[in-house]
């Protein structure tokens, strides 16, 4: 039976844990996070915490969606073993919570364009792995720059933990599932599918022989066709994050783009 907590105790951290760390609003993908947790037979703890901390933005913080009601129904029927619904003075007690600035890849495309973001989120990350002491926690892949960050956190603290990560679920559509697609219009959804078929035809001109520029600009193209703000279409190197060069062997593109006002992201690996 599930728990709901606030806090964590000691019979909680008794026995290995599985942590699936998430700002609520459930949705499919992230059910399908869970359903990796369970998958390890550890004891499942998902959290759910809208941390202000990785919001550059106040307006997007106070719009973010919060359906509390709907996310302890969703996750109580996958039967996980614990909702953790920390209060942010129990996450963040005074000053005694260290800030956790990213290595330089917090720096470029993200971390450009939403300064301190990261910073936000590793420290939260960390903090709750501090409370929650996981021995494996389920980060999705549409996050790729901040799962990038969090491994590198946890070999540079050498934290042992182990990280599963959980492929991008889609919709019908082929749009990431994202708690932020609850503040989107029908008509927006579909129209924000628009990014993923402008990744997958990126990847198609690079798979016909044209350079990388010239994909990239195909596909700067196609998304500028439609109602959608992008602001970036990169391709970079999987292990580090740089621009790829001939020693690269697996690529990743990824896009940030605003719909309705709304930034949405997403990536897709490339195989060369």
């Amino acid at each position: 039976m599930t728990k709901v907590i606030n806090t964590i105790n000691e019979d909680i951290l008794s026995g290995n844990i599985c942590f699936i760390p998430t700002m609520g609003a459930i949705h499919e993908g992230h059910l399908s996070l869970v359903d990796i947790g369970k998958e390890t037979n550890l004891k499942t703890l998902v959290s759910i915490f809208l941390n202000r901390r990785q919001f550059n933005n106040d307006e997007d913080f106070k719009n973010y969606p919060i359906e509390i009601e709907q996310d302890i129904e969703l996750l109580e029927s996958k039967d996980v073993d614990f909702i953790f619904l920390p209060q942010e003075s129990y996450v963040y007690p005074g000053e005694g919570v260290p800030s956790i600035a990213p290595s330089k890849v917090g720096s470029i495309l993200e971390g450009a364009s939403r300064p301190g973001h990261f910073e936000g989120v590793l420290t939260v990350v960390n903090r709750l792995f501090d409370l929650v002491k996981p021995s494996h926690a389920v980060f999705g892949k549409k996050d790729a720059q901040q799962l990038f960050l969090i491994k590198d956190m946890i070999n540079r603290f050498d934290l042992n933990i182990e990280i599963i990560e959980g492929d991008i679920f889609r919709d019908k559509n082929g749009l990431a599932m994202s708690s932020r697609n609850n503040l989107l219009s029908q008509n927006a959804k579909l129209n924000a599918a628009n990014i993923f078929k402008s990744l997958k035809n990126v990847v198609k001109e690079i798979n016909l022989g044209k350079s990388f520029e010239e994909s990239i600009e195909i596909g700067i193209n196609l998304i500028n066709q439609n109602e959608i703000d992008l602001d970036y279409l990169e391709i970079v190197d999987e292990e580090n994050f740089n621009y790829p060069n001939k020693y690269s062997k697996k690529l990743k593109l990824l896009t940030a783009a605003y719909v309705e006002n709304v930034r949405l992201i997403d990536n897709i690996d490339i195989e060369i």
